[in-house]
């Protein structure tokens, strides 16, 4: 019996295959709804005073920042993100102060609800931490951005 030279790639084609497969399958199922995250319509914006800032979230919390709101219906949970707090232009807050924030609430697996914020006024300054897909800012697109002289 003759051996082909590509005969013992076969399980390697065979693992890159199924893994293509995999990937046609699966990408088209989550990218199916690509704004189920992040509703513009859905946007609300709530006036409150800042209770507490977190730069780490506490257990059961979404990654990243979050700031304890009070408003007039009651204290909310704010998630900032990961780089809202972080490098230059980031969020100046501290608790005490008044802020006027734009997002949209989600209600997470175990009934508890977040507001996720997009924009948020502090001291008449204006931060924008999500895009208008819900994906947040990193430093370094605020930084292009500024050197580009544009708004986020």
């Amino acid at each position: 019996m003759r051996r082909s030279r590509f005969t013992k790639f076969t399980p390697l084609i065979a693992g890159l295959l199924t893994g293509l497969l995999f990937a046609i399958l699966v990408v088209p199922l989550n990218a199916a709804e690509p704004h189920s995250y992040y509703d513009i319509s859905k946007e609300v914006t709530l006036t409150g005073t800042v209770s507490s800032v977190l730069e780490k979230p506490a257990p059961g919390m979404i990654l990243g920042s979050h700031l304890m709101i009070e408003t007039l219906s009651g204290r909310v949970d704010a998630s900032l993100g990961r780089w809202a707090l972080q490098g230059k232009d980031a969020v100046s807050v501290k608790p005490g102060q008044q802020i006027e924030v734009t997002g949209i609430m989600k209600s997470l697996r175990d009934k508890k609800e977040v507001f996720v914020a997009r924009t948020m006024k502090v001291n008449g300054k204006l931060y924008t931490v999500r895009n208008q897909h819900g994906i947040e800012i990193s430093p370094q697109a605020r930084k292009r951005a500024a050197e580009k002289g544009r708004a986020l």
